[in-house]
This record gives C-alpha cells, sequence and structure tokens, in this order.
C-alpha cells in the first residue's frame, strides 16, 4: 500500500518537473528568438546608416 502511494506521488512529481521543464524551455525559445530578431533588426540599421553616411560594408 506504502509502496504504490509512494509511486504515485513520484510519477505526479515527475509530470510536475517535467511541464516545469517545458514551460522553462519555451520561454527560452521566445527569449532567444527576440534576441535574434532584434540583432537583425539592428545589423540592418546599421547598414543603412552607414550607407547613408557612405561607408561600404563588405558582406
Amino acid at each position: 500500500m506504502a509502496g504504490m502511494i509512494l509511486r504515485k506521488t513520484g510519477v505526479v512529481l515527475l509530470t510536475i518537473l517535467k511541464g516545469l521543464l517545458h514551460a522553462a524551455l519555451v520561454i527560452l525559445k521566445l527569449l532567444f528568438g527576440g534576441l535574434k530578431l532584434f540583432l537583425l533588426l539592428l545589423a540592418l540599421i546599421v547598414r543603412v546608416l552607414l550607407s547613408l553616411v557612405g561607408i561600404s560594408t563588405q558582406s
């Protein structure tokens, strides 16, 4: 009886941990996606500004 209770408690705790890890991974994925978008936009703005100033960029 005690073994079955401990097993069910363990399953519930592992399920909660799995859900928390999944949520953390989704949040990290969104953060890195936003950072990537920010850096791409920053690079675009820098290229436009440099072309307006007259400095050519090598790509």
